[in-house]
């Protein structure tokens, strides 16, 4: 069951190149230490521009020893206290995904292009049930036609608490195609649904040209 830990950042006004920059640094240093970590910027969804900083674990074991491990390291924290004192960036939001079982993936990327929908369960008895339910259903339409799923459950953040399904896609050649495959089956299955959620905000994220 992988454990994700998610930054969401965006870069100062004026400061857009050393942001870049350091976002770039930072990764590069996670890679360095062997932390499987993606960057990946926001195409739709949100205002601005979010830079998404994932790092994934096999477990919540691996989550608090190598957490512990980049606490410690001194290269880390310099690299840290760089930041601080060379402020480019704000920090937006700060969180854990915990992938709901029966929709693991482990630390396997599900690929470059990602479109989540965040959903959050209706309070009424049952509905959790009904949601997770109708998530398995879908699951089975859209990796048949192409698509990689997940389902994360949020811990903290903005949006603590509520569900996070997300299709992972190599290239938005390929989410276009799947999109079309889809629609008709997609259609359908939406109409047989029973309401037990309501949307709180979607989002496709994908990989930066330039960090």
């Amino acid at each position: 069951m992988a454990i994700a830990r998610i930054q969401v950042m965006t870069s100062i006004v004026g400061k857009e190149a050393e942001f870049m920059k350091s976002v770039a640094d930072n990764a590069a240093l996670m890679d360095k230490k062997g932390l499987r970590n993606t960057v990946r910027i926001s195409h739709s969804g949100v205002p601005g521009i979010e830079v998404w900083n994932s790092t994934l674990y096999t477990d919540w074991k691996e989550y608090g020893d190598l957490t512990d491990k980049m606490l410690e390291d001194a290269e880390m924290q310099e690299q840290y206290m760089s930041n601080i004192l060379n402020r480019s960036g704000e920090i937006l939001d700060t969180f854990e995904l915990v992938e709901v079982p029966g929709f693991e993936r482990g630390v396997e990327a599900s690929g470059n292009i990602i479109a989540a929908t965040v959903w959050d369960v209706l309070p009424e008895e049952g509905n959790a049930g009904k949601f997770f339910k109708s998530c398995a259903e879908a699951r089975d339409i859209h990796q048949e036609h192409g698509g990689n799923v997940r389902l994360w459950q949020t811990m903290g953040g903005r949006h603590a608490g509520m569900m996070i399904y997300a299709l992972g896609f190599d290239n938005f050649s390929s989410m276009g195609e799947w999109q079309e495959k889809v629609k008709n089956a997609q259609a359908e299955f939406m109409s047989q649904q029973p309401i037990s959620a309501e949307i709180d905000s979607q989002i496709i994220l994908r990989p930066s040209a330039i960090i």
